[in-house]
């Protein structure tokens, strides 16, 4: 089973303002750039247009075919302004794909609505988790944040914490990998998914992982490194994984902002080869490939193996 546990749908509401899209150019023009790729605006526009205006889940579905993914865990992201209506959405197409997404709703804690809206999440919308996006600007150990997080613990679910710095005007300070690291002591039962494991300063995140059962991390993103480096990334994560421990590692994808730049399905098969295509000196063997795949989601998550089904 491969399972993709960082995907976005962003509905359209983004793309169908094209010039609040083309603000994300220069940061997906230097993504591709760190994978080798030239792609100018107007075609990442025509792209995005292809991809993002999903209500319904349809295209994603139809996406994670074309790349053979088995499940995916959708990821709403919220500013300072509410988005009540996407959480609700994102619920309902997990109710729709049952066997195929798992719903996290975004919240900003600072949202004085949020406590009430991310129990209406669980209850209602059926969402199994909180995605946050602290370099907006609030800290995931605040006060704020741990009455959402008493909420998500309440409920068996997970919390999948962005870290690593993006650039522009988001506060890379904010999503440190350190802010979690109180987060990990007074929620020890709570699953906590550090995005990107902070890509380039992935060291932190191996540093607390290695010490803490409840930490992981996802690869999202990290086919930057892989195909602009490929030499430079597998020894990078074959240095993350003898760090931190295999089972603490989940594959990414952060589509649909990175299939814009290149087809997901050629990120799953490096993924795939890396046991027969690793350089001298850096091996990988096909159980761990398994477990970083699928395996360890499918642990994390609760998911069930017969029929690709979600646990209760």
């Amino acid at each position: 089973m491969i399972v993709d546990t960082h995907c976005h749908p962003f509905f359209g509401n983004m793309i169908e303002n094209e010039d609040a899209f083309r603000l994300m150019i220069p940061m997906l023009t230097n993504c591709a750039s760190k994978m080798g790729e030239t792609v100018d605006a107007d075609t990442l526009v025509k792209r995005a247009k292809e991809i993002m205006c999903d209500r319904t889940g349809k295209s994603m579905i139809e996406s994670m075919d074309k790349a053979g993914i088995d499940v995916a865990v959708l990821l709403m992201v919220e500013g300072p302004v509410p988005t009540d209506d996407e959480n609700k959405i994102a619920g309902q197409i997990a109710r729709n794909y049952p066997d195929r997404v798992v719903a996290l709703a975004g919240m900003d804690p600072r949202n004085q609505e949020a406590p009430d809206q991310l129990r209406k999440c669980f209850e209602e919308y059926g969402c199994r988790g909180l995605k946050y996006h602290a370099d907006f600007g609030f800290d995931p150990g605040s006060p704020e944040s741990y009455k959402l997080l008493e909420i998500v613990a309440a409920n068996d679910g997970i919390l999948v914490s962005h870290t690593g710095p993006l650039g522009g005007m988001m506060r890379s300070s904010m999503a440190d990998v350190s802010r979690l690291a109180d987060v990990l002591v007074d929620f020890p039962q709570l699953p906590v998914v550090a995005a990107h494991v902070g890509l380039y300063n992935w060291r932190p995140w191996a540093s607390l992982a290695a010490f803490h059962d409840n930490l992981y991390g996802d690869l999202s993103m990290w086919d930057l490194i892989a195909f602009g480096n490929h030499p430079f990334f597998c020894r990078e994560l074959r240095d993350l994984i003898d760090c931190a421990g295999i089972s603490k590692i989940t594959f990414g994808t952060d589509d649909p902002f990175q299939i814009t730049l290149r087809p997901t399905r050629e990120w799953v098969g490096m993924i795939q080869n890396l046991p027969q295509d690793a350089p001298e000196g850096v091996e990988f063997s096909e159980e761990e490939v398994a477990a970083i795949l699928g395996g360890n989601a499918v642990q994390l998550l609760g998911l069930r193996q017969e029929g690709v089904t979600r646990g209760n």
